[in-house]
């Protein structure tokens, strides 16, 4: 409760000052003069009301208070800036200038008195460990052991502050105790291990140089015999014939990789000659030669059958080979049969597939992996791997593309770094977490794209604009926060092209705000279902990407939205 020193809260006529009740022992009238400093008049009251005049004055409290009190609201933080302390303050203070404190108003002297306390302790604290509570305290009454007039008029005549650890501070101490406590009892235990250990190891040096010399012996006999999988095998047997069964499923084991690694050899024999078939190195006439010459003739399981057949390397069923068309998330058709008209900017056309890449285009994948998302993750995960396909199988449009997949929920995780994508390019699972907040991913973007693109530019001559896919299901959880990142993104140099698709509720208006401009703002239709919403996020991603790979091929930044169905621009429902 604030203790106010000034027993009034207006200046009143003199001959009121009775009227205030109660009077303590010693107050003084203080007189406002205008122009002048304030007129005092110290006046003893002992329960007589003799006052006259008719002047506005202010009464002052002259008497001694004492008060106690536990700081709380102020840290105490010590030496160490981890543990805390928690003083008690006993202090008794009076009015020494009551013009002072009626000029300054000073509405609340525990305020004052305590504020003064409070930051004399504090300074103090921080000089001294957690466990010299005692030294502190001892430090802090030295200091405060006289008469301190403070500037508002008042003076603390008496102080005392009993420091001590708080609680966890407290615990923290005792913890220590008790590990020295250990520490003296596991020196002791330490020597008498010590000498059981040496026992024991004396021990086994002897029966270890018995097993030495079994081990010479056997290798003696076994000098100059054949020791293959199948012979190690016939050992084994003749040692432990009762594990029959489980020699004979090991043989088994070994015949069968054996023919694992023979396939294995023909497939990636099968992709080399179908990799030089469409670079144009050789014509598919050739292929008797290339056989003879490059498979070999016997080798089982090659031939022209096998060259010709699509290598089982994750591609995706109905693809062609290297071709133009995009798959959607689950393999299915070309997603150039869905799609609606292309949203065109940027001069230009798309390079052709065989020319060299002079332009390089960093791509960022942001999936939205919060709760609300989990009834898509399959289908996300899927589109990743859709996406590996199409530029595995477009390797131009892939050196002309550095891939990176971020995912956010509370949080923002780099699950794929900038890298140029290839069939050995691992493809990140999706998992979902708890929270939604668009902010960390957007200031992680800012972070990112900077020190990537200059990367960049060290390694190739020409380096487009990025370009970030974010695609949003769940509603942010920090609408207030995420727009100052995002414009923070936005002012940079190396600002991005931000493409937006929204899946979720509020679609077309969380679409528009996270889009670098409106016609890059695409949202799912009414009524589709989110998981099937994915699938054709998947379809978009992979048409624009191709075209935006094809254009920077050439140098050129040619950004282009094809939205299937089921997706629509934002700024056309608009």
């Amino acid at each position: 409760m604030p203790l106010s020193l000034i027993l009034n809260d207006r200046a009143v006529p003199r001959s009121k000052v009775g009227d205030i009740s109660p009077l303590p022992p010693a107050v003084a009238v203080v007189y406002p003069v205008e122009g002048r400093p304030f007129e005092v008049e110290t006046v003893r009251t002992f329960g007589q009301r003799v006052f006259g005049g008719s002047r506005p004055c202010y009464v002052v409290d002259l008497s001694d208070h004492r008060r106690q009190a536990a700081v709380t609201r102020t840290p105490l933080t010590c030496r160490d800036g981890g543990h805390r302390f928690r003083a008690t303050i006993d202090v008794g203070f009076r009015v020494h200038d009551p013009a002072l404190v009626v000029s300054r108003n000073v509405r609340d002297a525990l305020a004052v008195v305590y504020g003064y306390l409070t930051d004399r302790i504090r300074l103090t604290a921080a000089q001294f460990a957690i466990t010299q509570a005692l030294a502190a305290q001892l430090r802090i009454n030295q200091e405060l052991d006289r008469e301190i007039p403070l500037p508002e008029g008042v003076t603390i005549y008496y102080c005392k502050i009993q420091m001590e650890p708080d609680e966890a501070a407290a615990r923290h101490i005792q913890e220590l105790a008790e590990a020295e406590r250990r520490a003296s009892l596991g020196v002791h235990a330490h020597e008498r291990r010590i000498g059981e250990v040496r026992s024991d190891e004396q021990v086994k040096d002897i029966v270890e140089d018995g097993r030495r010399r079994r081990q010479a012996d056997e290798r003696k006999v076994l000098d100059g015999r054949r020791l293959d999988v199948e012979e190690l095998i016939r050992e084994h047997l003749v040692r432990h014939p009762e594990e029959t069964g489980q020699a004979l499923e090991m043989l088994a084991r070994v015949r069968d990789a054996e023919v694992a690694r023979h396939e294995l050899r023909d497939e990636r024999h099968a992709d080399m000659v179908k990799y030089l078939i469409e670079r144009g190195v050789v014509r598919e006439v050739d292929l008797p030669g290339l056989r003879a010459g490059v498979l070999g003739a016997d080798g089982p399981g090659t031939g022209v059958s096998g060259v010709l057949e699509r290598p089982d390397a994750g591609r995706q069923p109905g693809l062609p080979p290297g071709g133009p068309a995009v798959a959607d998330a689950h393999g299915g058709a070309p997603a150039a049969a869905q799609g609606a008209g292309p949203v065109r900017w940027g001069g230009g056309g798309p390079a052709p597939a065989s020319a060299p890449a002079t332009g390089l285009v960093p791509v960022y994948v942001v999936l939205d992996t919060s709760p609300a998302a989990a009834g898509c993750a399959v289908d996300l995960g899927n589109a990743l791997r859709s996406l590996q396909t199409l530029l595995a199988n477009s390797p131009d449009v892939a050196s002309a593309v550095r891939l990176s997949v971020i995912t956010y929920a509370d949080g923002a995780d780099v699950v794929l770094p900038l890298t140029e994508v290839s069939w050995r390019t691992g493809v990140p699972g999706l998992t979902t977490s708890p929270g939604c907040r668009y902010r960390p991913v957007l200031r992680r973007l800012k972070d990112l794209i900077p020190l990537e693109t200059e990367r960049l530019k060290e390694q190739v001559p020409r380096v487009l604009r990025p370009v970030v896919f974010f695609l949003s299901v769940g509603q942010p959880e920090d609408d207030a926060e995420w727009p100052a990142a995002h414009a923070e993104l936005m002012a940079h140099t190396y600002f991005p092209n931000i493409v937006a698709c929204a899946i979720g509720a509020d679609r077309a208006r969380v679409a528009q705000r996270i889009a670098s401009r409106p016609a890059l703002a695409v949202a799912a239709v009414d009524g589709a279902d989110p998981a099937q919403s994915a699938v054709q996020f998947s379809v978009l991603l992979q048409r624009t990407l191709l075209h935006l790979g094809r254009s920077a091929i050439a140098g050129q930044m040619e950004l282009v939205l094809e939205c299937p169905q089921g997706l629509a621009p934002v700024a056309a429902d608009e």
